[in-house]
């Protein structure tokens, strides 16, 4: 059984007219569709009106036109419906890709954003062999200031997991002209993640656990910035790596 306010829109919208809240419910009782034990049934729907226009005034369906007497509200507005969210289609990476293929796209993808975004131009070279542990070499333009970057990268769909990641402590020299990038690829997006973090060798090779002996530098962090996150102060949004390297050349 349809509501009083219901019945109540139908039967205006047909009629084109104003009608007594007796007239409503009368053609609502006639067609059958209102079926009310009440004794005043157009006590009810006069009630119903009533309430609902000065509930919700000008979003009210209705409006009075007279004692007792309703028309539609032509200022209404119809409210939009929910769309239902549009499901992307998850995409994921080509099996079997091995981890120097994995290892050769976050590099590329570094040197885009060195290239892209800095205060001063910047060029990216990559070493013909990597067995000084240098995978970039970022040199200003129109001078002899040079960094030397090793990039550690990680590939999933949960960039907010724990990152953690090892390096030889021998193919890190203790220069602040040398520093490690750890970055994140998110597979459900197919890009760097926006933070990454940017840390001087020196300052890795300090801060970093020691393992196997001394051999190998353990880096462990999670984005969630906390005081006990020894990691949090060289997080930097990935647009930002170009001016931090240039802020390090400075340094040196």
């Amino acid at each position: 059984m349809s509501s009083f306010k219901e019945l109540a829109y139908q039967i205006l919208k047909e009629a084109g007219k104003p009608l007594h809240s007796k007239e409503i419910t009368k053609i609502a009782i006639d067609h059958g569709w209102l079926k009310t034990a009440g004794k005043t049934p157009e006590a009810t729907m006069n009630a119903q009106l009533v309430v609902d226009i000065n509930a919700k005034k000008e979003r009210s369906r209705f409006k009075k036109a007279g004692r007792s007497t309703f028309a539609l509200n032509e200022k209404y507005v119809p409210p939009r419906p929910i769309e239902a969210p549009i499901r992307k289609k998850a995409h994921k990476i080509t099996k079997n890709i091995s981890t120097k293929q994995k290892g050769d796209i976050a590099e590329a993808r570094i040197a885009e954003l060195v290239t892209l975004y800095g205060e001063t131009c910047l060029s990216c070279y990559k070493p013909i062999s990597d067995d000084e542990g240098i995978d970039l070499i970022v040199k200003e333009k129109g001078s002899f200031r040079t960094m030397y970057i090793q990039i550690k990268s990680r590939f999933g769909d949960n960039p907010c997991e724990i990152f953690t990641a090892t390096t030889k402590a021998s193919s890190i020299a203790d220069n602040y002209s040398v520093a490690v990038i750890f970055c994140y690829f998110d597979t459900t997006q197919g890009d760097l993640h926006d933070d990454l973090w940017f840390v001087p060798a020196p300052d890795l090779i300090k801060k970093a656990n020691k393992l196997n002996g001394g051999k190998m530098l353990g880096f462990v962090a999670g984005r969630k910035r906390k005081e006990s996150n020894k990691w949090d102060s060289y997080i930097i949004d990935k647009r930002e790596l170009a001016n931090q390297i240039i802020a390090q050349m400075k340094r040196l």
